[in-house]
């Protein structure tokens, strides 16, 4: 029998009812003061976040999107290791805001923030969840229905730094939740919103400016100091009339040019001093539509290289030129030093001309929906190698010195309402939802799906909402369907290799995390969290959760105790493809687990 259930027994059967009552609320008293004295160290013993610390972050912490600059996604971590993990147990749990699920915890000096759906925030306890401060934006009618996804925030030295729906960055008192500045960078009334969060590099705010699928023209990267907001440099993602590759666009007017979302996090390696973000797709999607037949369209599904200090474009390296299929390419960029050695038999395509022996800083990962593999020269944006993962038909090769991939002219779609069989569809092989790198294998893990649709093109009005109202597809079975929709690899950075597959019939929607424990975490649409063997895909442990995974799962310690972090409450899923497979909305929930 519980402790406290015996003392209330013992004071009923022994005390007048009034004295019972005082007791237990004297006891309660107690219990609340201790608690709120426990909060309050917390925030008293906070320190600020340093430069330093986010440029390498102590193992304890998760400061940042994907952990650190270079989007890892990797802890090093080992406590939990591939020895322990089966008796991996809830620690605690949390009720979150309703709405579009995508956060990532932010842990540092034992508190957790958590940025949730349409800007509001939580700090609370990361070794129980006991609440702290929240802070709720005043919220908005907006007109883009996916403005209420939050991804991430940022920890700088006293800040929480957060970027919004309504189109501003805001700074947040970590200790308080109090807005200590806040900028106005976009107009949210023609669409524009924040969906991937800020990254601090140098002491500079890097946001991607999303939204611009409506009645506004092209979006933009944008850095900021830290202290104060102010606007440092501005870099268009869609070139204007006259601006060096403008000339892409032919001789579409500049306020038809739209598109060009950078709608997710960027990374940064301090010692080329260059940012690494994606763009997105051009809009409307097909270039029948657009009058842009035979032009490229920069810088849509593309990577821009950008020189940290001016925001000015070093290289850039486009995927899909013209764009037709809404495949979009913003999706994380992983900074990574190794030899590049591709096996010929092992990847895609490959530049015949690259030294053996070579070791250099590569930009690789899954930047876009077709769910390839790609790896470029950090450094120069040289094509080096590039594998596909998923079954996809849309990219057939690589034009090495044009510095862009090569579409399938079998798929082209020369006239509106002409049908197309494409794979992957327009949710992707792989979505928002990202990659994940271990030093420990110098290997990426890849969740992605094969997945096809009918696709076609619909005639648009070039006013209000010409993302969705584009296309039309349906769902359909390619070439290569084995029933098997979701699936997870290995493949090794050096040489392209796949060193192990995991397929099964659920998609695999989830987010990645890799451990210095030997492990790799992934979440998939039948609610499994699941921790791999990083070394040959065998399952090690899983949870059933009350929902798909729609969170970017992370790693920290407090007190010595390690803690793995996940948010459930939908996300990316493929659930079209396996009807069979089914869940309620909602139900968002953090969970946190550690060894007993």
């Amino acid at each position: 029998m519980p402790v406290l259930s015996c003392f209330n027994r013992y004071l009923s059967a022994s005390l007048p009812a009034a004295a019972v009552a005082l007791l237990l609320s004297t006891s309660s008293a107690v219990a609340q003061a201790q608690a709120q004295a426990q909060a309050q160290a917390l925030l008293e013993n906070y320190t600020p976040v340093t430069l330093e610390e986010l440029a390498n972050p102590p193992a304890s912490d998760w400061l940042m999107w994907r952990g650190t600059p270079n989007n890892w996604a990797h802890s090093p971590l080992d406590q939990i290791n591939k020895d322990n993990v089966d008796s991996l147990r809830l620690a605690w749990s949390w009720t979150m805001e309703p709405g579009k699920q995508e956060t990532t915890p932010l842990v540092h000096d034992g508190i957790m923030f958590l940025p949730q759906a349409c800007d509001f925030i939580e700090a609370v306890d990361a070794t129980d969840g006991t609440p702290l401060w929240e802070y709720r934006r005043a919220t908005v009618d907006h007109v883009a229905p996916l403005s209420c996804a939050n991804r991430n925030g940022t920890l700088y030295k006293d800040q929480l730094i957060i970027a919004t729906r309504d189109a501003y960055i805001v700074s947040l008192n970590a200790t308080s939740g109090e807005v200590t500045w806040e900028r106005k960078i976009g107009d949210w009334t023609v669409g524009q919103h924040y969906s991937g969060g800020p990254q601090v590099f140098n002491g500079k705010v890097i946001t991607g400016m999303s939204g611009c699928y409506y009645i506004n023209t092209s979006c933009w990267i944008t850095a900021h100091d830290a202290d104060t907001g102010e606007e440092l440099w501005r870099t268009n993602t869609v070139p204007r009339i006259g601006e060096p590759n403008g000339e892409s666009w032919g001789d579409v007017p500049n306020e038809q040019r739209r598109g060009g979302s950078a709608w997710m996090p960027a990374s940064f390696d301090a010692e080329l001093n260059l940012i690494f973000i994606g763009v997105a797709v051009p809009i409307p999607w097909g270039e029948i539509q657009r009058g842009t037949r035979g032009g490229d369209v920069l810088y849509t599904n593309s990577t821009l290289a950008l020189n940290a200090e001016t925001g000015e474009i070093q290289w850039y390296f486009q995927y899909i030129p013209a764009g037709n299929w809404d495949q979009d390419h913003p999706f994380e960029r992983l900074v990574v030093e190794t030899e590049v050695t591709p096996d010929v038999d092992a990847v895609s395509w490959m530049n015949p001309n690259i030294a053996s022996s070579e070791r250099r800083k590569v930009i690789t990962g899954i930047p876009g929906k077709p769910g390839i593999v790609w790896t470029l020269d950090a450094a120069t944006g040289d094509f080096l190698w590039a594998t596909q993962t998923n079954y996809q038909n849309i990219i057939v090769g690589v034009d090495v010195e044009g510095r862009k991939g090569i579409t399938n002219p079998e798929i082209d779609i020369t006239e509106i309402g002409q049908q197309k069989l494409v794979c992957p569809t327009t949710q992707g092989g792989i979505n928002w939802n990202s990659v994940g790198y271990s030093p420990q294998t110098n290997s990426l893990y890849t969740p992605t799906n094969n997945t096809c649709m009918n696709f076609a093109l619909r005639p648009v009005e070039p006013t209000v909402g010409l993302h969705h109202a584009s296309a039309r597809s349906s769902v359909d079975i390619g070439p290569e369907d084995t029933g098997q929709v979701g699936q997870f690899a290995s493949i090794d950075v050096a040489t392209g290799e796949t060193r192990w597959t995991y397929k099964q019939r659920a998609g695999i929607g989830g987010s990645v995390l890799t451990t210095g424990g030997g492990l790799v975490f992934v979440s998939d649409d039948a609610r499994r969290f699941r921790a791999f063997d990083a070394d040959n895909g065998d399952i090690l442990w899983e949870q059933v959760l009350n929902s798909t995974a729609g969170g970017f799962p992370v790693s920290y310690s407090v007190d010595g105790v390690q803690y793995i972090a996940i948010a459930a409450g939908e996300g990316v899923n493929y659930r079209r493809h396996t009807p069979e497979i089914r869940q309620r909305g909602g139900g968002n929930t953090l969970y946190v687990f550690r060894l007993p």
